[in-house]
C-alpha cells in the first residue's frame, strides 16, 4: 500500500471513528427534600430537612446550554429531578449511562442539591468523613446518601471503559462557615448523616488516573458552603452554576477548561460570594475543552430549537440561561441566504421565549427546527447591587458604638482588627440591617442584649482577633441610597444575599466612626482577586448633613470603581461563529523566556505581550480586527497597553502577513514591568472591525470620571461603568470580539 493510500485510510478512520462519537448527559437536581406531611422519620439518615430553592432552575439551564452551544442531542440528556432523584435512581442512572457510553464517547454528569457529610470510622482520612450526595429520600429509613468512595468507584468504571467524563458538582461538601461577616442566605449543605459508612475501600481518585480522561468541578472545597443567590432575572440558582453559565456565555466552545475555570472564580468573586470552586483533572484534560470535544468539531454560535408556532408567534426552547435578551435576532438560512428572520419579543424563563418573524414566511419553520442567533444584545442587569444596613440609629448612638470599638481596640484581650484583606477575624460583630449577628470560629452565636465591650470580650477568645462593624446612622443610610441610586447602572437591594458589596464602618486612626464599602461575604484569600474585599473608608465627622453628604459622594465613588470592573467581568461579547478572532492572549516572562500559563506573576516581573494565532483556523479569509488592549486594575483604573498613543490605527490590524503573504502567527505587542497594586490585573483586549479613533483617551481613564461617549459604535460600552455610562446600548451587530486573561500578581 503507498504511503498517499495509507495516509487516507488512516484519515478515513480516524474520521469514521470521531464521527461516530455519541455524547449523553445526566443531569441530576434536587429542590425537594421535606418528607410529606405527618410522616414518621425513625431511624432516617438524618433528622433535619431543608428544602432548596434553584436547582431545578440549575439543571433546565444546563440542559438547555449543552443542547444549543455543544450539540447533545435531547433524546441522549436524561434528567432525575426531585422525587426521581432517589438513592436507588440516582445509581440506576449513572450506570445506565456508563452501559450506554461506548469507548471514545463523550459523557456529562450534573448535580446541584444538597451535600453533606457521613462518618466512616474505617477511613484513613484524619477526620473519619466522607463528603456525599444526597437523594431526594434521605427521608426514608435506611437511605444513604451517595459517598465520595462510592461516586470514585462509578467514575473510574468510565474510565476503564474509555469514556471521556466530565462531571459538575454544585453542592456542599462540608458544613464549616468561614469567618468574618458574611451574609446568612441559602446554603446547599444538609446536616451530617447519623450513621457510620464502616467502609475502608481505598478507590484510585479518578483526576489523578493517567488516562486524563476524567475531568470534575466542584463548586466549593470540602470546608465550605456552596451558595444560592438569584440571578439578573431575580431568578434562584446555585450562584456556581450562576458564574458557570456565565462563562459558558462568554467563552468560546473551543475555550480550555483552565481558561473556563478562571473565568468561573472571577464571576463567582465579583458576585460577591467567598466560595472557592475546586477544579481536578489532569494538566492535559485542563487544556482540552470542558467535555472533551475535538476543538474546531463544533462551531462556537447558538443554535435554538423552534419548540411551537401558533399563528403569528413562535415559542423558542432557550432563554435567559443562553443569554436571549429581547431584540435578539434569530435566523434559519437557507444556505448562506437568509430564508426566516425572527426576533425576540419576551424572555420568559431559564429556557422558554418567544418571537416574531420579521422576514420571511412563518410557514418556513417547523418545531424542532435550529435558528442561529445573528446578533448581540447587551444584558440591562445593574453594574452593581449595594446592600445599605437601615433603622433608625443616630449620630449619637453610632458614636457611642464608636466608643465601645475603641474600647475593643485597646483591650488587651484580643487583636483588633479593621483590615480584611489582611486576616479573618475569629470573632465577628456585624450588623445586617436588622440585629446584630455574632460568629465566633465560623460558628453563629446569639447577640447579648446589650451590645458592650464587655459583653463582646466575654464571647472572644485569649489573643484572638477580633472584628466589629459599625451600622450607619439613618440619616447617612438616606443620604448614601439617595447618591447611589441616581446612577442607573447600580441598584439598591434590599437583602443582604443580593449584594455584591455592602456598606459598612469601622473606626479610623483617630477613633471617629468611618465608612466605605466591603463584600457582602469576606475572607483574607481573596485579597488578590480582581473586586477589592473592602475600599477606603470615610470619617463622619459630625451629625451635619454636610458630612453624611461627603462621605455619600466618596462611597458613590468607590461604588462607581466597583461598577466598572465588575462590568468588564461580567461583560458577554458576541458568540464568534463566522465572527471568529481566533487568537491569544500570551504573556512571557523575559527572565525566564517562558509563557505564563498559571495567571500569575510577581511586582517587579518584566513582562512581554505577545498575540498568538491558533495556525489552525486563522487563514488569508479570516476578518480583519483593529484591537485595542487595556488592563483595568483593582482600583478600576483602565490603562492602555497597545497601541500607544503615537502609533495611530495603522499597525493594529489583525490578522498580519509577511513579505510572502503568510500568517505572521506571533506578533509582539508590547512589554512591561509589574507594578503595584498587588491583586488580580485584568486584560482585555477588544477586537473590532471599526477603528476606534480616539483610543488613547478611550483606554487611558483615571477612575470612573471618563467619558469617551460617541467615539464609534461601541462607544456606550467603553463608558462601561463610569459616571453617567449606563447599560443603554441594546443591541449590535456581531462584529467585535472580547478576550479576557485575569492575572494576579504578587510580591
Amino acid at each position: 500500500m503507498s504511503k498517499k493510500l495509507l495516509a487516507l485510510v488512516l484519515s478515513l478512520s480516524a474520521f469514521l471513528f470521531c464521527s461516530a462519537q455519541e455524547r449523553r448527559a445526566l443531569i441530576i437536581a434536587i429542590d425537594k427534600y421535606t418528607p410529606p406531611p405527618g410522616t414518621q422519620i425513625p431511624g432516617t439518615a438524618r433528622s433535619v430537612f431543608n428544602d432548596l430553592d434553584g436547582c431545578i432552575n440549575d439543571a433546565r439551564s444546563i440542559h438547555s446550554i449543552i443542547t444549543s452551544r455543544f450539540q447533545f442531542k435531547t433524546e441522549k440528556v436524561d434528567t432525575l429531578y426531585n422525587d426521581a432523584a432517589t438513592r436507588v435512581g440516582i445509581e440506576k442512572e449513572m450506570l445506565a449511562l456508563l452501559d450506554k457510553s461506548n469507548p471514545n464517547d463523550i459523557a456529562f454528569i450534573y448535580y446541584a442539591g444538597h451535600g453533606s457529610r457521613v462518618p466512616n470510622s474505617l477511613s484513613e482520612e484524619v477526620d473519619k468523613i466522607d463528603e456525599s450526595m444526597v437523594p431526594s429520600d434521605t427521608w426514608k429509613p435506611g437511605v444513604e446518601d451517595l459517598r465520595d468512595k462510592q461516586l470514585a468507584g462509578i467514575y473510574n468504571k468510565f474510565i476503564d471503559k474509555g469514556v471521556k467524563l466530565t462531571v459538575i458538582m454544585d453542592c456542599c461538601h462540608s458544613g464549616s462557615l468561614s469567618r468574618g461577616p458574611n451574609d446568612p442566605g441559602r446554603f446547599r449543605f444538609i446536616a451530617d448523616a447519623n450513621y457510620d459508612a464502616k467502609d475502608a475501600t481505598k478507590p484510585i481518585v479518578p483526576e489523578t488516573r493517567p488516562e486524563g480522561t476524567f475531568l470534575i468541578i466542584s463548586a466549593a472545597q470540602d470546608n465550605e458552603y456552596a451558595q444560592e443567590q438569584r440571578d439578573e432575572n431575580n431568578t434562584p440558582h446555585g450562584a456556581f452554576t450562576i458564574a458557570f453559565i456565565q462563562a459558558l456565555q462568554q467563552q468560546s466552545v473551543n475555550a480550555s477548561v483552565l481558561n473556563l475555570f478562571t473565568s468561573i472564580r472571577a464571576i463567582l468573586k465579583s458576585n460577591g460570594k467567598k466560595q472557592e470552586p475546586v477544579l481536578g483533572g489532569s494538566t492535559l484534560r485542563q487544556q482540552q475543552t470542558l467535555f472533551g470535544i475535538e476543538k474546531g468539531t463544533i462551531p462556537d454560535k447558538s443554535l435554538v430549537a423552534v419548540s411551537g408556532i401558533d399563528r403569528n408567534r413562535v415559542t423558542l426552547q432557550g432563554g435567559f440561561a443562553l443569554g436571549l435578551y429581547k431584540e435578539n435576532e434569530l435566523v434559519k438560512f437557507n444556505g448562506k441566504d437568509t430564508l426566516v428572520k425572527l426576533v425576540i419579543d419576551s424572555v420568559i424563563s431559564v429556557n422558554k421565549s418567544t418571537a416574531i418573524v420579521i422576514k420571511g414566511n412563518i410557514k418556513d419553520l417547523k418545531p424542532g427546527e435550529l435558528v442561529e442567533v445573528t446578533n448581540w444584545v447587551s444584558s440591562r442587569a445593574p453594574l452593581l447591587k449595594v446592600y445599605i444596613p437601615t433603622g433608625n440609629m443616630t449620630y449619637e448612638e453610632v458614636v457611642k458604638l464608636a466608643a465601645v470599638n475603641n474600647e475593643l481596640k485597646a483591650s488587651k484581650k484580643v487583636k483588633w482588627i479593621n483590615d480584611l484583606e489582611k486576616a479573618d477575624p475569629y470573632t465577628t460583630v456585624f450588623y445586617d440591617g436588622s440585629k446584630y449577628r455574632i460568629n465566633v470560629d465560623g460558628k453563629n452565636q446569639n447577640p447579648p442584649a446589650t451590645i458592650t465591650s464587655a459583653s463582646i470580650l466575654q464571647l472572644s477568645k485569649e489573643d484572638s482577633t477580633l472584628y466589629f462593624e459599625l451600622p450607619p446612622s439613618k440619616d447617612l443610610a438616606t443620604a448614601v441610597k439617595e447618591k447611589i441610586s441616581q446612577n442607573k447602572s447600580m441598584v439598591i437591594v434590599n437583602n443582604l444575599s443580593d449584594a455584591n458589596y455592602v456598606l459598612f464602618g469601622t473606626i479610623d486612626d483617630d477613633g471617629k466612626p468611618s465608612y466605605g464599602l466591603r463584600r457582602a461575604q469576606t475572607s483574607s484569600r481573596d485579597s488578590l482577586e480582581s473586586m477589592p474585599i473592602q475600599t477606603k473608608v470615610f470619617p463622619l465627622e459630625n451629625s451635619m448633613d454636610l458630612s453624611n453628604k461627603t462621605i455619600a459622594d466618596s462611597v458613590y465613588e468607590y461604588a462607581m470603581r466597583l461598577s466598572k470592573i465588575r462590568g468588564w467581568l461580567q461583560l458577554t461579547p458576541p458568540k464568534e461563529g463566522s465572527n471568529s478572532f481566533p487568537y491569544r492572549l500570551e504573556l512571557i516572562n523575559k527572565e525566564s523566556n517562558t509563557a505564563i500559563t498559571n495567571h500569575e506573576y510577581k511586582i517587579g516581573d518584566k513582562i512581554a505581550f505577545h498575540l498568538v494565532a491558533d495556525a489552525s483556523v486563522v487563514g488569508t479569509n479570516t476578518p480583519k480586527r483593529y484591537i485595542y488592549l487595556f488592563l483595568i486594575d483593582k482600583n478600576g483604573n483602565m490603562i492602555l497597553g497597545y497601541p500607544s498613543a503615537e502609533d495611530g490605527n495603522v499597525g493594529n490590524q489583525f490578522p498580519k502577513l509577511d513579505s510572502k503573504r503568510e500568517l505572521v502567527k506571533d506578533v509582539f505587542l508590547f512589554e512591561g514591568e509589574v507594578s503595584e497594586p498587588v491583586g488580580t490585573d485584568n486584560y482585555f483586549l477588544l477586537a473590532s472591525d471599526e477603528q476606534i479613533p480616539n483610543y488613547d483617551a478611550v483606554f487611558n481613564q483615571e477612575g470612573v470620571r471618563g467619558t469617551p461617549r460617541g467615539v464609534n459604535p461601541l462607544g456606550n460600552l467603553l463608558n462601561l461603568g463610569n459616571e453617567g455610562g449606563t447599560r443603554g446600548f441594546t443591541k449590535s451587530v456581531a462584529n467585535w470580539n472580547l478576550i479576557k486573561l485575569p492575572v494576579k500578581s504578587k510580591r
